[in-house]
């Protein structure tokens, strides 16, 4: 794995994805990697949905951008979602049941290499235009830093959620969606009061991906015929920019045309 790689700093870009929403992001990532995350502020708490990939002070950063009482909450637990989790200890943690285990203890050959989704993952990543060659970073967070040796750490979550749970934040309620398909405890996040979604991985601009250990083509039908009719005006995927309600059918007729029944 090359270590040759230059610094980026900062190291995450933020900037506002609508009233009371920041996305933060992780340009040094590789683009299969570079996961958006989330800070939705209510009167009383705000949520952290997704924590990116651990390899810098996300929690820093967030104690600038509010001061409420965090709820963090794992869409899905690969690696660019749930890094930094651990920075989070205190704090509401909250997974699907069917990933708990997976965010308390991570497979130890969770790391910033492509070795770790096996073989046919890594020739399906290739065959799709992702660059495999190198470590699943184009730049690190500072000199030094040590990208062979980085490991997830996990931690325990303080609430299992399934769908139909809610999140109160005092003025806005978020309800959660269990959305598997890419993962088996894939969720997002129903903002009436944005009337968005937040997604996860289940559906976001680009080429979504199935392959990875723990996909499944028959839930990911499931998940895309019901998103096809989810009545949202925007949504905020897991990777990439926004987008509506007519792409967010399109997307998810696609899908169910590429991988038939």
């Amino acid at each position: 794995m090359s270590l040759s790689l230059p610094v980026r700093s900062p190291w995450f870009s933020v900037a506002a994805a609508a009233p009371g929403v920041t996305r933060i992001t992780e340009p040094g990532a590789h683009r299969l990697m570079r996961a958006n995350v989330f800070l939705i502020e209510g009167r009383d708490r705000a949520v952290l949905f997704d924590s990116g990939l651990g390899v810098a002070d996300l929690a820093g950063l967030v104690r600038g951008l509010t001061d409420k009482p965090l709820v963090v909450v794992a869409s899905h637990t690969h690696l660019d979602h749930i890094g930094a989790h651990h920075q989070f200890a205190g704090a509401e943690i909250l997974v699907h049941p069917a990933e708990a285990d997976a965010l308390a203890r991570p497979d130890p050959a969770d790391s910033l290499s492509f070795a770790q989704f096996g073989a046919p993952a890594v020739a399906t990543l290739a065959a799709l235009g992702f660059d495999t060659g190198g470590p699943l970073l184009e730049a690190v967070p500072a000199e030094g830093f040590d990208v062979a040796g980085f490991r997830a750490t996990g931690i325990r979550p303080t609430r299992l959620v399934e769908g139909g749970d809610t999140i109160d934040l005092g003025d806005r309620v978020l309800t959660v969606l269990h959305l598997p398909g890419h993962s088996p405890g894939g969720i997002g996040l129903l903002d009436p009061a944005g009337d968005a979604l937040f997604a996860g991985d289940a559906v976001y601009e680009g080429t979504l991906i199935d392959s990875l250990p723990g996909g499944s083509i028959p839930a990911y039908r499931t998940t895309m015929a019901r998103l096809a009719d989810l009545p949202v005006a925007v949504v905020h995927g897991g990777h990439n920019g926004p987008f509506g309600r007519d792409r967010l059918k399109a997307l998810a007729a696609g899908y169910l045309d590429s991988r038939p029944g």
